[in-house]
């Protein structure tokens, strides 16, 4: 399964947007805007699929900015260079780090993403050894991806920082694949803080969240939208692929790449709860609704509820506002 959401997708009802649901987030969409960390990602696996690593990289960008998409075709790049089936399980496999995980939580994390049928409870030694045995002998995990890598260290003591730190290079020292930890800028901070974790993370890269002013932006932003709108069961006036929904998700996303796909998986995941069988307008509201500023969430500013010229109107105003900030 995809690394995203897999919670997500297995509490959604039985339908075809569950099943559009879990497509989405398989989408595989090569697109300019990623290229340059996909291929340095890439290289990290392109010696042979057995090749030792002992390597972390660091991909770096605000909210929005294409983490996550990167990281999608990579596994998706990943899965064809392994010729897994759809339904075979991640060779990437992703933890996202939260801010009360401890050492010891990130531990028990890995352990469950390998499958230990073990309890976590004991000592932190035996847990420590388990993981090492699945590190270095599990050939089905190509990768570990790491998401929201900052929380690994922020609000942590001297202690727990330093326990983390540790724990964080035994893993990367331990694991035989590259480890991938994504995080905004901040999270260079953490990395370059301890000669140790800055060794090991001494290959990043960064993405910046290109706000789609640029012709070279929309147009990869439309091949990401027709490849929605091919696993995506819509209501009439909800396809991805015309000119009205695209300007309806600019406004919405407020131009930004990451927010735009996240409101399409939104607005499906929505839609499956309620048991629909197609993505409508009010899914699509709902899902502007949990990613719109809370002074906003108000059907006066919903770019799905507007007329098609209001909605125009704002999207040449967001442009024109976004173009005078460069």
């Amino acid at each position: 399964m995809n690394m995203e959401s897999t919670k997500t997708e297995l509490d959604l009802p039985a339908g075809p947007l569950r099943d559009a649901f879990v497509g989405l987030n398989r989408l595989y969409v090569e697109t300019r805007r990623h290229g340059a960390a996909l291929s340095e990602m890439k290289r990290l696996f392109m010696s042979s699929p057995h090749a030792s690593s002992h390597q972390g990289f660091a991909l770096l960008g605000d909210t929005g900015a294409g983490k996550t998409t990167t990281v999608r075709q990579l596994e998706a790049w990943l899965r064809k260079q392994l010729g897994l089936a759809p339904d075979a399980p991640t060779p990437l496999p992703i933890v996202t780090m939260h801010a009360d995980m401890t050492p010891r939580g990130l531990v028990e994390a890995l352990l469950d993403i390998y499958g230990d049928p073990m309890p976590t409870t004991g000592k932190r030694s035996d847990l420590d050894k388990r993981l090492r045995k699945y590190l270095q002998r599990a050939n089905h995990i190509f990768g570990i991806v790491l998401d929201e890598g900052q929380h690994g260290f922020i609000g942590k003591t001297g202690r727990q920082r330093l326990l983390m730190t540790a724990t964080l290079k035994d893993v990367i020292s331990e694991c035989p694949r590259p480890v991938l930890a994504l995080g905004p800028l901040t999270l260079e901070e953490h990395l370059d803080g301890d000669p140790a974790l800055h060794q090991r993370f001494a290959e990043r890269a960064f993405l910046e969240d290109l706000r789609l002013d640029l012709d070279d932006d929309l147009h990869d932003v439309r091949a990401v939208l027709r490849g929605m709108d091919a696993q995506l069961p819509s209501a009439p006036g909800c396809k991805l692929d015309s000119a009205d929904m695209l300007k309806r998700l600019y406004v919405a996303g407020q131009a930004s790449f990451g927010r735009k796909v996240r409101i399409v998986r939104l607005a499906c995941s929505y839609g499956a709860i309620d048991g629909a069988s197609v993505v409508q307008v009010q899914h699509y509201s709902r899902a502007w609704r949990a990613v719109a500023p809370r002074k906003l969430r108000h059907d006066k500013h919903d770019p799905f509820l507007l007329d098609g010229a209001t909605v125009t109107k704002l999207a040449a105003q967001l442009g024109t506002k976004l173009q005078g900030t460069d």
